[in-house]
């Protein structure tokens, strides 16, 4: 914040305060003389007298007004500076200032309401700080290994089994790059976009979400047991949601090994709908599993697994919107479990 700009602000609770104290002057004048001659009556004074009286009442008044309001501006001006002061840190970006709220405005909770905020504003800030450090990261990643490959493509010397393995390293790199752009685009989009909902029958919805991953699970030799609970209306985004299921797919297939099983279900419970992806394959340890709806988070720091860390924020991001819950049950070598629990809505 600027100091002019500051100033400006001082000067219009100012001017306020002075209006407010004016406007009480003003009354208690025109009361003053309204009264007068009524306590002139009472006090039996000659009516030669009235008028004089009159006129030395409402100048004491006056004098005593213009006092009360030096003085009362004075105070709430004096009150007001550290609230200034603090608007004015915050402005600057330090977010660590809290105030307490002077006796003036102790009845307004001012303080309260204005430190609730910075801490809201704490937390934004240190999220897009971590936001833009993981995704430079993982931005400068792919960057680097195409770069370095393409590099090594202008050697005269390499074998044509060499020149194609280094075009498909910079082909996948490229194609992580596309994925990543896109899913932080979507994740911006997502936290703007208006939710519009329709009634369809989940257990339809999920069971082609399965057919798209049959042909994979079968070529990695994984069982898929299917378990839908028949004519289940649910009141929600159609697409939105097969972005989720299809996600949590995807990643059991991806970390389940060969001879595995992913089981998928789903259910009424009460006025709920319980979704559930469950698989077999590596599982997580408590640390994994207390980050994973982190962005750009991977448990697979070897990096053997491809994936850029935003596909379960997302999922995540849009089970909210759904006004939903997702949780995970998971134990290192023993396997994963996420259930997702929305509102039937209808």
């Amino acid at each position: 914040m600027s100091r002019r700009r500051k100033n400006n602000i001082f000067n219009r609770i100012t001017f306020i305060v002075v209006l407010m104290l004016f406007a009480l002057l003003t009354i208690s004048m025109v009361l003053t003389v309204a009264l007068s001659s009524i306590i002139a009556q009472a006090w039996k004074i000659d009516e030669d007298n009235i008028i004089l009286f009159a006129v030395v009442i409402l100048a004491i008044s006056i004098v005593l007004g213009i006092a009360l309001s030096f003085a009362y501006s004075a105070i709430i001006i004096r009150a007001s500076k550290p609230y200034l002061n603090a608007l004015q840190k915050v402005a600057e970006g330090d977010f660590s200032v809290r105030i307490e709220d002077s006796a003036v405005f102790a009845n307004l909770n001012l303080a309260r309401n204005f430190n609730y905020m910075v801490s809201q504003l704490d937390s934004v800030e240190t999220l897009r700080e971590n936001f833009v450090s993981d995704f430079s990261h993982e931005f400068k990643t792919p960057i680097v290994s195409i770069a370095g490959f393409a590099k090594l493509l202008k050697d005269p010397t390499l074998t044509a089994e060499q020149r194609n393995e280094y075009l498909d390293v910079i082909i996948d790199e490229s194609n992580r790059l596309v994925e990543l752009s896109e899913s932080v685009l979507l994740l911006n989009r997502l936290e703007s976009q208006e939710i519009t909902k329709e009634q369809y029958q989940l257990d339809e919805q999920m069971r082609q979400c399965v057919l798209m991953f049959e042909q994979q699970c079968e070529a990695k030799g994984i069982a898929l047991n299917v378990d839908l609970q028949d004519h289940v209306v649910i009141n929600s985004n159609y697409k939105l949601l097969s972005q989720v299921i299809v996600n949590l797919l995807s990643n059991a297939v991806k970390f389940t090994d060969s001879g595995g099983t992913i089981s998928v279900g789903c259910k009424t419970k009460g006025l709920n709908v319980l979704i559930t992806v469950a698989d077999t394959g590596c599982g997580m340890d408590e640390e994994t599993k207390s980050n994973i709806f982190n962005k750009f988070f991977q448990g697979d720091t070897s990096h053997t697994t491809p994936g850029n860390g935003l596909g379960l924020s997302i999922v995540k991001k849009i089970v909210e919107l759904l006004d939903g819950q997702i949780f995970v049950q998971s134990k290192l070598g023993e396997g994963s479990t996420f259930t997702i629990s929305l509102l039937k809505g209808v």
